[in-house]
């Protein structure tokens, strides 16, 4: 996030505002899989978005983290 404002204001962090250390996403990713919580999160945003209307055309490369 340090790198990328986009990525700072989609996590409400401000421009001064320090952001968590590199791997703290990594082992949340990691801690919601081992508890099989990954696919309801992800089936909770996408509802969110579909009732927003809100469609995604392209993807985006989160981390370089391969993902089964």
């Amino acid at each position: 996030m340090d790198d990328r404002m986009s990525f700072r204001r989609f996590c409400g962090f401000s421009v001064r505002e320090p952001t968590p250390e590199p791997t703290a996403f990594v082992r949340f990713r990691r801690l919601l899989t081992s508890l099989s919580l990954d696919k309801a999160l992800f089936e909770v945003v996408t509802a969110q978005l579909k009732i927003q209307a809100i469609r995604i055309k392209v993807g985006t490369i989160v981390d370089a983290t391969v993902i089964a």
